[in-house]
């Protein structure tokens, strides 16, 4: 089994290779310092392995609206259950990389998702 690169993705916030090794899916993920990613929420669990920098990670589940927030340094994993938005915001330059299994779908959650977007502007 190799792995395998399916495609790049470059904006304002960094860049991120989409990569597939078997049934696994591994996006590597660059969010330079001051923005933000995700804003969304998955059906399926996710991991984010956050190789180098520092985020404040926020998640709120959807089903009881609690939410967490709290300031990780790399390295650490990250695993965001289904049905809870998430959030990353780079207080320093960062690099992570996303592992799931399934076909990638989500689903915008607006207040998170209105922060990526009030950043990149």
């Amino acid at each position: 089994m190799d792995l395998e690169y399916e495609k790049q993705a470059t904006d304002v916030r960094g860049t991120i290779i989409f990569l597939k090794y078997g049934e696994k899916n591994l996006n590597l993920v660059q969010i330079k310092k001051g923005f933000a990613r995700g804003g969304h929420y998955h059906t399926f669990e996710t991991k984010h392995h956050l190789i180098s920098g520092v985020i404040e990670y926020r998640e709120k589940d959807i089903n009881t609206d609690q939410e967490k927030i709290k300031t990780i340094t790399s390295p650490a994993v990250i695993v965001v259950p289904p049905m809870a938005a998430h959030l990353l915001i780079a207080k320093e330059d960062t690099i992570f990389a996303e592992e799931f299994s399934k076909d990638y779908s989500a689903v915008e959650y607006a207040p998170y998702r209105n922060i990526v977007m009030q950043k990149m502007s």
